[in-house]
């Protein structure tokens, strides 16, 4: 299929999905909006359920790629540099609104065949943000008689209770904006600063 045939249809079919979720998106309006026939779709896709994936898994490997969360700069002042990075994350998605309510509706509330399919998603993206907090840990001045698995632990423990607290509200409010979940992130940003305060050398490095 020619690559423009095949954007044109994640295009159409995220916007669809986005808007009205798995359940009462319709592929004849994809098909439309595409320009193209729904026979072709599903001759691509197989299902509603593999084009509902395919859009899914293209909305993350395209944000990953545009945001390059891997290769993000960072300092030894993490709470500066956490708020900045969800600054980049806010103007992405006003840019894309439709990638930010399709991983919403993907994530907080998966069609029942895809829901393993998502879970094992969703665990993906977390493990590489696990994986930057533990390389901004790295880049702390710590006192030398800070345990850093125990204080990876800690932070662990706050990443999960905002996750969750997040989760539970996108759950509730799948059409929620970026803006509508700052509040949580705000408190993640201020339960780390209070577990950081007195553990590095310079309280200026991780404190506003």
């Amino acid at each position: 299929m020619p690559e423009s045939k095949e954007q044109a249809i994640l295009e159409a079919a995220i916007h669809e999905f986005a808007e009205k979720g798995f359940e009462q998106a319709s592929t004849n309006q994809i098909a439309r909006m595409a320009n193209t026939s729904k026979g072709l779709i599903f001759h691509y896709f197989e299902s509603k359920e593999k084009l509902f994936e395919a859009c899914v898994r293209h909305t993350i490997d395209f944000t990953m790629k545009e945001l390059d969360y891997e290769n993000w700069p960072m300092t030894q002042r993490i709470i500066d540099d956490l708020k900045i990075y969800f600054e980049k994350e806010l103007t992405f998605m006003k840019k894309y609104p439709d990638f930010y309510s399709l991983v919403i509706r993907a994530f907080a509330d998966p069609p029942g065949d895809l829901r393993k399919k998502m879970t094992e998603l969703y665990a993906e993206l977390d493990s590489i943000s696990r994986t930057y907090f533990s390389k901004m840990i790295d880049k702390l001045n710590l006192k030398e008689d800070v345990d850093t698995d125990t204080l990876g632990a800690v932070v662990e423990s706050h990443m999960d209770y905002y996750e969750k607290r997040a989760m539970a509200y996108m759950k509730r409010h799948q059409d929620a904006s970026m803006e509508e979940m700052k509040p949580f992130f705000d408190q993640f940003l201020a339960m780390l600063s209070m577990s950081l305060r007195g553990l590095v050398k310079n309280d200026e490095d991780v404190l506003k």
